[in-house]
């Protein structure tokens, strides 16, 4: 079977995150190479998976606090990439999600 995003499954307290690119753009409107800056990962992106919650210690699995749809805020180099389809996603635990809007 081949890799597509719609038979992706994510487990446990994992997400699956579209990773937004960074734009560099300087005050004039000149869009800037990216080689002429530091190396950076961008750590914004939308979640399109979310794996069921973790399992505490008494046996109840913990839910998620984030749903599809949501975007999030993440530590930087957290992320676990995967290629989906020629396409770059993240995979990243609960845990290393730092805020959701």
């Amino acid at each position: 079977d081949a890799k597509t995003l719609e038979n992706a499954a994510v487990v446990w307290d994992n997400v699956l995150v579209r990773v937004q690119e960074e734009k560099m753009e300087a005050t004039g409107g000149l869009l800037i190479a990216a080689t002429t800056k530091k190396a950076t990962i961008s750590s914004v992106g939308e979640v399109l998976k979310v794996g069921p919650g973790r399992l505490a210690f008494n046996g109840v699995l913990m839910e998620m606090d984030v749903e599809v749809g949501d975007y999030v805020k993440f530590r930087d180099y957290a992320a676990q990439d995967v290629e989906i389809e020629g396409e770059k996603y993240a995979v990243l635990k609960m845990s290393d999600l730092l805020a959701k809007f």
